[in-house]
């Protein structure tokens, strides 16, 4: 990822698929193992009116198995009722260390966008 001016991404420089895999790395540090519904509640709590689309997460988090990032494991969703096949992921060694990594990398572009939008409200709220 580039840091570089790009126009078709101000907020955060970032596409939804690249804050979808640091957001879910950063969940499965907190809460392993999780299914993809556990994954749409948490960021839903995050913007209260955002999260990505099935399609985004499920190609994330395949990509991201596929990458060795993450271990999924199929099991039901509640060993009470055993109706419902889910994928259960968590993250690999491999993910930690990416994970490390990435928040390292993207802190700094955190605090690169924290201090627009403290200019912005500061300029035009003010």
């Amino acid at each position: 990822m580039s840091h570089k001016n790009n126009p078709k991404r101000f907020a955060l420089n970032m596409s939804a698929a690249q804050f979808t895999k640091f957001y879910i790395m950063h969940l499965l540090q907190v809460h392993q193992p999780m299914i993809s519904e556990h994954f749409k509640s948490e960021f839903k709590k995050l913007t209260n009116n955002w999260v990505p689309a099935p399609s985004t997460l499920l190609d994330t988090l395949h990509e991201m198995s596929e990458q060795g990032l993450l271990y999924r494991k199929e099991d039901y969703k509640s060993h009470d009722k055993k109706r419902q096949k889910v994928y259960w992921y968590s993250l690999t060694d491999e993910g930690k260390e990416e994970f490390d990594v990435l928040k390292k990398r993207y802190k700094l572009l955190f605090e690169e966008q924290m201090q627009i939008l403290k200019q912005i409200m500061n300029d035009v709220y003010r």
